[in-house]
């Protein structure tokens, strides 16, 4: 194993154990919608802070990157996001201490991804790029999806706030993995803002791709954030008791989110062979027409739920890797690092609003019409990948 692979797989564990705090939030919804009163408005406002806590961090993240070693960073945002986890069963007490405790998580947890994203693009060369990106977004995914499994596994016995202290552990044990970890400083310089600096960032394929990815993030994380509440409630009216079908619910919908992990490697290989803009469409209209079907289905029987969370799982992730590679391809070396940033920006500015507009619509609507309108919404996606398809082999200027 050469020196790239093995940073590669050091990053990726790193990730999956910080990523352990993304979603544990979402584990124990119902339970503190029981407990502290909480509207799913309410809820959707907690994941909405969350992610603004990451869009901020991000912003200042890109610009450190071109200057300091990535490992700092993300040692950094470790500790951030596992000492607010910490923090959070020992302080929170209802909505607004769980607003600011999940916003400081959400500064932490921005400080290894686009940093990772970063040495991924630069360590390998395009023809194996894609499927180097599949395996650190597959970390993501099967991070979080873990973080569901483990919870509801173990909420029944440990409780809400065990649940939250021992996910949260799993971040500061990364900081020390990363902090242990040799992560060479890759040649870069400090950024100076110009026109012609943002004319690089944000030409015509750029736009294009990051465009394809805020809708992209949009759906994901939407689907996410409410998939685990989601089959508590398809479970509950399939008639399982309330304590199981919390359990049942969050280790079917972690299962969904793990299966990811296959996708996006998957996803990010397919890529390498039948061109980004291409790959990419394939799995969005396939995730979109799952969104808008899933919510009106709970009556359907348990077998083919499981059937169409798998085809829902796979394609919703599948895409993911594929745009971090496409714009380490159309961005000049040294504005990598800053284009990675700002399409991270880009991308999670949209999952404040979803999760938020998806609770909003839930509780004056139903499921399926929250699903329908991310759905719905998401269409921006293929649309902007298409366009990208057609100019993706023409040369840059």
């Amino acid at each position: 194993m050469n020196q790239s692979t093995r940073l590669l797989w050091t990053l990726s564990i790193a990730q999956f154990l910080i990523m352990q705090v993304w979603f544990n939030f979402s584990s124990i919804i119902p339970v503190l919608e029981s407990e502290w009163m909480l509207t799913a408005t309410q809820s959707g406002i907690i994941f909405a802070f969350f992610h603004i806590g990451y869009v901020l961090a991000v912003i200042s993240y890109s610009f450190f990157l071109s200057a300091y070693n990535p490992k700092y960073i993300i040692i950094i945002g470790a500790l951030i996001a596992g000492l607010s986890g910490v923090w959070f069963p020992l302080l929170a007490n209802g909505f607004w201490t769980a607003v600011i405790l999940r916003t400081v998580t959400g500064v932490g947890v921005a400080g290894i991804y686009v940093p990772g994203m970063k040495l991924v693009s630069q360590l390998f060369p395009p023809s194996t790029r894609g499927k180097a990106m599949g395996i650190y977004v597959g970390s993501l995914v099967i991070g979080s999806g873990f973080s569901l499994f483990i919870s509801g596994f173990l909420i029944s016995s440990i409780g809400w706030k065990g649940v939250i202290l021992l996910t949260s552990v799993f971040s500061l044990i990364a900081g020390f993995v990363v902090f242990m970890t040799k992560i060479p400083q890759l040649p870069s310089k400090p950024l100076v803002i110009s026109k012609q600096l943002l004319q690089d960032v944000f030409r015509k394929r750029n736009v294009l791709i990051n465009g394809g990815y805020a809708a992209h993030c949009w759906e994901l994380y939407a689907m996410w954030s409410w998939i685990g509440p989601f089959l508590v409630y398809y479970f509950t009216v399939h008639g399982v008791h309330a304590t199981n079908a919390i359990t049942a619910g969050n280790m079917l919908a972690s299962f969904i989110i793990m299966l990811g992990g296959i996708a996006s490697y998957l996803g990010g290989k397919a890529s390498d062979r039948f061109g980004r803009g291409t790959t990419s469409t394939w799995f969005l209209m396939t995730s979109i027409s799952c969104s808008v079907v899933i919510g009106w289905l709970t009556s359907l029987p348990i077998a083919f739920m499981v059937i169409l969370l798998i085809v829902y799982g796979f394609s919703i992730i599948a895409d993911s890797p594929i745009y971090s590679t496409a714009i380490s391809e159309v961005t000049d070396p040294e504005l990598t690092g800053l284009a990675l940033g700002i399409q991270s920006i880009v991308g999670f500015s949209t999952t404040i609003f979803a999760p938020l507009l998806f609770g909003f619509i839930l509780d004056y609507y139903s499921w399926g019409a929250a699903f329908t309108t991310i759905g719905l919404l998401t269409l921006i996606a293929p649309i902007c990948m298409i366009a990208f398809k057609r100019i993706e082999k023409t040369p840059v200027m």
